[in-house]
């Protein structure tokens, strides 16, 4: 063998030592992310404890949105926006992420654990897939929960399971609605009824979704927010104000202006009075075209942000594997 082919040897074997090294330090950082903890835990309480920590006032205002779960780009241009008012705190209202791995939904918690607006969530069905529950627990905690703010009550309800709100839930809920504060607001993820016509998005157990309206319709809070639908809609019934609010990044299919865009809903208290502003943000065109378009690269650049290190893996390993396959072939191509 002459000088050239053993340096050649010497620097090929050195390349793949530490294309393994790469690897192995690669597979450590993705099993990490899928085991350590995201963030210290409980960490709605946490942000209740920063409103409460605020000093009190009887007019204020707060964000409502829903529906992020594939979408940086304009979530993050909401949250900013959010950060620039003076609102008392955000809320979520579910589908926080595209499925419940861990690592998706570390990659959530690094977006807004920064937030200077106290920033709240509640649950929606694609938070709960893939073991999703459990990992939602161990960052946010209970999965329904109430909180209040000088005159004004805010329930956070669980209805992820796309189905009902059960007994246990819905008796509680009532509790809470029997309490004396002048305002009460009502979030949940699930609508328990469909706006449109010809489709269904809502509550599959109807008698439970009437059950609930009805008890609505009983202690009338001023505003039920919910989403799910990636649309916007504002609907009265039976003295009700329903207000579906999805659209905080995710995938929208529709092409009507009034309904499929990018939105969060400010909220406005002030003494006895409420009111309520949509803020819009960019949206794709309004044509079957381009909204395909933009979802599919809603679906693409989603997906490249959460699983990046394993697409990067994946191509190493696959280098790797043509680079020893080459070597072979021309030391065979030599003996020949």
């Amino acid at each position: 063998m002459n000088i050239k082919d053993k340096f050649k040897k010497f620097f090929s074997k050195k390349r793949h030592i530490a294309t393994i090294a790469t690897i192995i330090i690669l597979l450590t950082i993705i099993g990490l992310n899928n085991y350590l903890p995201v963030g210290p835990g409980n960490y709605n309480q946490k942000q209740i404890d920063k409103i409460h920590s605020s000093t009190s006032s009887d007019h204020f205002s707060f964000a409502v949105m829903g529906d992020n779960k594939n979408s940086f780009k304009i979530f993050s241009k909401i949250l900013k926006d959010i950060d620039n008012d003076h609102y008392i705190f955000a809320i979520d209202v579910g589908d926080l992420v595209y499925d419940g791995e861990k690592a998706k939904y570390r990659i959530f918690y690094n977006i807004i654990k920064n937030e200077r607006t106290p920033f709240l969530v509640a649950i929606g069905n694609h938070d709960i897939r893939e073991g999703g529950a459990e990992n939602y627990f161990d960052i946010f905690g209970k999965f329904y929960y109430s909180f209040d703010y000088d005159n004004s009550l805010f329930i956070v309800l669980d209805d992820a399971n796309e189905k009902r709100i059960d007994a246990v839930q819905m008796k509680w809920l009532e509790g809470e609605l029997q309490k004396s504060e002048q305002h009460k607001f009502v979030f949940l993820h699930v609508p328990p009824f469909d706006p449109r016509s010809g489709v269904d998005h809502s509550l599959s157990d109807k008698e439970n979704a009437k059950e609930f309206m009805d008890l609505m319709e009983k202690y009338r809070p001023n505003i039920v927010f919910t989403s799910h639908i990636h649309a916007y809609f504002d609907e009265m019934k039976n003295g009700v104000n329903y207000i579906i609010t999805g659209g905080a990044g995710s995938e929208l299919w529709g092409t009507d202006p009034d309904h499929y865009f990018n939105h969060y809903i400010k909220v406005e208290v002030s003494g006895d009075k409420v009111s309520k502003e949509v803020i819009r943000f960019p949206s794709p065109d309004y044509n079957w075209f381009d909204r395909f378009f933009y979802n599919i690269w809603t679906y693409i650049n989603g997906f490249w942000v959460a699983h990046k290190l394993l697409v990067i893996l994946i191509l190493i390993i696959l280098i790797l594997l043509a680079d020893v396959s080459i070597g072979k072939f021309k030391e065979l191509l030599k003996k020949n």
